[in-house]
């Protein structure tokens, strides 16, 4: 792994969320993962528990795609500098299973699974119309 030395003046981030990173040096392999159910009810104020499971919904379950395979490449890289210099960096958020970088790395490994429900109360009253 081709290292060079990273410089920053300043870093600022904002928020920060779950199976997120900030990493500042070098890293060889980073593999954060991310699995959420997230369940919104039209007119619900109050926090309850949703009888779901991860095992209820396939998406959970299936296999990733594997990605096709990277044809050989020759390169030839030169490095007028022996570091990389950036002043200010301003990051709103980093959030489920993304990563925020500072330094060499070597392979990401990155998968975020988020299965989002919206129960809404329009859905809930009406009944299907078989009159034509």
């Amino acid at each position: 792994m081709l290292q060079r030395s990273s410089y920053v003046d300043t870093i600022y981030v904002d928020s920060m969320s779950r199976s997120s990173m900030f990493e500042i040096g070098d890293v060889n392999r980073l593999r954060p993962r991310m699995l959420a159910i997230a369940v919104q009810e039209e007119g619900i104020t109050e926090k309850g528990e949703v009888p779901v499971e991860f095992a209820d919904f396939p998406v959970f379950s299936k296999q990733p795609s594997a990605l096709p395979p990277v044809p050989p490449i020759r390169q030839t890289t030169i490095h007028h500098y022996p570091k990389i210099s950036v002043g200010n960096i301003s990051v709103l958020g980093i959030a489920a299973s993304s990563t925020l970088q500072i330094g060499s790395l070597n392979l990401l490994d990155a998968e975020a699974r988020i299965k989002h429900i919206r129960i809404l109360n329009e859905e809930q009253n009406s009944t299907p119309n078989n009159t034509l």
